[in-house]
């Protein structure tokens, strides 16, 4: 018994509370909030379809409050309405329904997300069938600057 009353103090000894340093590199690391300011403003860019490289689309759009109107310039040229929310450093979008000609005039609706670093915007998104939002009928990634 004597022997375990030994062993007890050590333990103590050994068991201090110690906090874990902070992960100073990863802190340094993660990117910072995107803003309004960060998003609002004109924009211009391409769409590429998930897996290529190659331009299918350009697009130049005006954001602001919230709300977007997206030109896509090449044919056929369409205008379209979304809206927008910031989170973390990322921001989130919808696209109001609106025909789509690749898909033979149909009505879809758009959802995606974008990261913003030194005025360049990266991203994907989706479209779907207005009438049956869980049927994804195209993937598409983006890439764009915003204008000075």
């Amino acid at each position: 018994m004597r022997r375990y009353l030994f062993v007890v103090p050590f333990l103590f000894a050994c068991a201090k509370g110690e906090n874990a340093p902070a992960d100073s590199a990863a802190a340094a690391t993660a990117p910072a909030a995107l803003t309004e300011a960060d998003v609002a403003g004109n924009w211009s860019g391409n769409l590429m379809m998930e897996g290529s490289d190659s331009v299918v689309a350009t697009w130049t759009e005006v954001c602001g409050s919230g709300t977007c109107r997206l030109v896509v310039s090449t044919a056929p040229k369409d205008t379209v309405v979304g809206t927008y929310m910031i989170m973390g450093d990322s921001v989130m979008y919808t696209v109001a329904a609106h025909p789509d000609a690749s898909q033979k005039g149909a009505m879809v609706t758009e959802a995606g997300s974008g990261h913003i670093t030194a005025g360049t915007l990266t991203g994907s998104g989706r479209a779907m069938l207005a009438a049956k939002p869980d049927s994804i009928v195209m993937r598409y990634k983006f890439t764009g600057t915003k204008a000075p």
